[in-house]
């Protein structure tokens, strides 16, 4: 399944996060702490490198929130209607849906029965989508509005389905996008603060009398 898939990398980043983080000194942001950070939750990347200023990081965590949301919304809907579809095609149709080839859940949708369905193909010559005549393959449709809205259930289901890909994907490139963003934030800290300029004075004391050392450091 691919958010199960998704949980594992995530558990990896959090493995690699935390390896890293024991020999990365406090004051310097990591960049690739900050690109992993963003990457296991959006903006948390940003709030790493910068606490008192991270919008463009509250923003990724925003989207972040209305995908995940949006996920387990359409996963729950999908799946309502998916045992709405097993169930009516068992008690209309007769016949059980769940667990069968998408080209049998087709045929029952667009045939009244098995019998109508084979000769069917035997008049297109497709003998290799026969199917067998055996109880399971049996089906009958009362009238052809119960068979319409077993279809109409079957698509419906199939569209929601395909989108929660999509919302993975989004998801994917909502997290690519702020760890590349938050990986640019620390890498800019880290040069920043690698050319600061550390000026001091230190006075120290000759036979001609005191003398002011002017120590800077790039």
């Amino acid at each position: 399944m691919p958010h199960k898939f998704f949980l594992l990398v995530l558990l990896f980043l959090f493995l690699g996060m935390a390896q890293m983080g024991h020999s990365q000194d406090r004051n310097t942001p990591s960049p690739k702490i900050a690109f992993l950070k963003s990457v296991a939750v959006p903006g948390w990347g940003h709030h790493y490198v910068d606490k008192s200023s991270w919008e463009r990081g509250k923003y990724h965590l925003g989207a972040e929130i209305v995908l995940v949301l949006g996920y387990v919304g359409l996963s729950i809907h999908s799946n309502n209607i998916q045992q709405h579809w097993y169930t009516y095609g068992r008690s209309q149709a007769g016949v059980t849906i769940k667990g069968r080839s998408r080209e049998f859940q087709l045929a029952v949708g667009d045939f009244n029965n098995l019998s109508a369905y084979n000769n069917y193909q035997e008049r297109s010559r497709n003998w290799d989508k026969l199917l067998e005549d055996k109880p399971e393959n049996r089906w009958q449709w009362d009238s052809k509005k119960k068979r319409a809205e077993y279809r109409d259930l079957r698509t419906d289901f199939e569209q929601i389905d395909q989108q929660l890909p999509a919302l993975l994907g989004m998801m994917v490139l909502n997290r690519l996008i702020s760890g590349i963003s938050a990986y640019n934030r620390a890498k800019k800290r880290e040069e920043n603060t690698s050319l600061a300029t550390d000026i001091s004075v230190a006075p120290y004391r000759m036979n001609q009398g005191i003398v002011a050392n002017l120590n800077i450091r790039f």
